[in-house]
């Protein structure tokens, strides 16, 4: 092996392969086809005179030597990517960067209009891009760079990311405006007489609210459970249905809030970023946004301004 001769794009390579023990996986983490990433092991094979991956009903396996190399090579990407960002200045006001954004339907529609008022004023030719996903496959879209911040209300464990908290929102039960229930305190009774739209993002299992209900023995009826948070308001509005959700919600769609009369622990977003980002000037400066824009909408403000009767 000639180790001034190798592309260190190769080392990108074996690193994502080792990872994802796939070859199309690792070309969906470099947005490269799956023959380029073929054809880029083959390189490393005959560089290094091994196969460093063989095939298994588990996918790519490394063969010793790969799994001897695969920290150091991890360790030396890690630096020179730190190395990279720390070479390069950010200014928002100069900037054309454009920041990917993961996070749900409900969080586009409270922190995005917003967030995209205060670029345009300091930073007016930075853009975004939003999009939604699978909770599993967060840490690889943060690894792969499909996105840079990725918010959601589960605490991710996994050693490759950072985070912090983003907002809390409480939970309150919504009903369209005029509804017979209006102007009476909301009893468990009245509210297990209800009959609910429950929205969440999985197709299966139970949320906060119910959580908190089965805890007494209790059980709503749920009439409809769908995966987008910002349809059930206008279900709410056109229905004598409730909606138990964040009080955010209810403020984006004028609905009238009333107390749970019961406890439902409330909503914490978190924000997370890949631990190789930490120094990236651009990627801290935006979470500093998000921060801001997320404090001056508090959600915390609405209980405090009266909104929930």
């Amino acid at each position: 092996m000639n180790p001034k001769a190798i592309d260190l794009n190769l080392y990108r390579v074996f690193d994502a392969i080792y990872t994802e023990h796939s070859l199309t996986r690792a070309g969906e983490i470099l947005h490269v086809t799956q023959p380029a990433v073929s054809n880029a092991l083959a390189r490393l094979r005959q560089e290094f005179n091994d196969p460093l991956f063989v095939r298994s009903g588990a996918g790519m396996q490394p063969t010793p030597l790969a799994e001897s190399m695969a920290a150091e090579v991890r360790r030396a990407l890690k630096l020179l990517d730190n190395t990279r960002v720390a070479a390069v200045e950010f200014d928002p006001a100069t900037s054309t960067r454009r920041f990917r954004l993961r996070l749900s339907d409900l969080l586009e529609a409270i922190l995005v209009p917003p967030l995209l008022k205060r670029l345009q004023d300091v930073a007016p030719a930075v853009s975004l891009e939003t999009f939604q996903g699978s909770r599993r496959d967060l840490v690889r879209d943060l690894a792969s760079g499909e996105a840079d911040l990725g918010m959601d209300a589960l605490l991710h464990s996994d050693p490759q990311l950072r985070h912090s908290l983003l907002c809390r929102d409480s939970y309150a039960c919504m009903v369209r405006p005029g509804h017979p229930i209006v102007g009476k305190p909301l009893g468990m009774e009245d509210y297990l007489a209800l009959q609910h739209v429950m929205p969440s993002s999985r197709r299966r299992g139970i949320g906060h609210v119910d959580l908190a209900l089965r805890r007494q023995g209790l059980q709503r009826t749920i009439l409809l459970r769908s995966q987008h948070y910002l349809l059930t308001p206008h279900v709410v509005r056109s229905t004598d249905l409730a909606l138990s959700a964040p009080v955010s919600l209810a403020a984006l769609h004028g609905l009238h809030s009333m107390e749970l009369p019961f406890e439902v622990p409330p909503l914490e977003i978190r924000m997370f970023w890949h631990k190789r980002a930490d120094s990236d000037p651009a990627l801290a400066w935006m979470r500093s946004q998000l921060e801001s824009v997320s404090a001056d909408a508090s959600l915390d403000q609405s209980l405090s301004e009266g909104r929930i009767s």
